[in-house]
């Protein structure tokens, strides 16, 4: 049922497909800055290594 004066307007995207684009470029964004952050006094490849991340939490006292 529409009511006099108003308009049903369609999305020309999803808003899903809006939601999980978004959601994949953070990620993307997130991983390449923690190469580039890492990157600049070791290689940035080595932000991977679980050998790396075992480390930082040693030194934050985290693990």
């Amino acid at each position: 049922m529409q009511v006099e004066g108003t308009e049903i307007v369609r999305r020309k995207i999803p808003m899903m497909m809006i939601v999980v684009v978004v959601a994949l470029l953070s990620l993307l964004l997130f991983i390449a800055g923690l190469m580039l952050g890492y990157g600049i006094l070791h290689s940035p490849l080595e932000v991977f290594n679980p050998k790396t991340w075992t480390h930082i939490l040693k030194l934050t006292g985290a693990a």
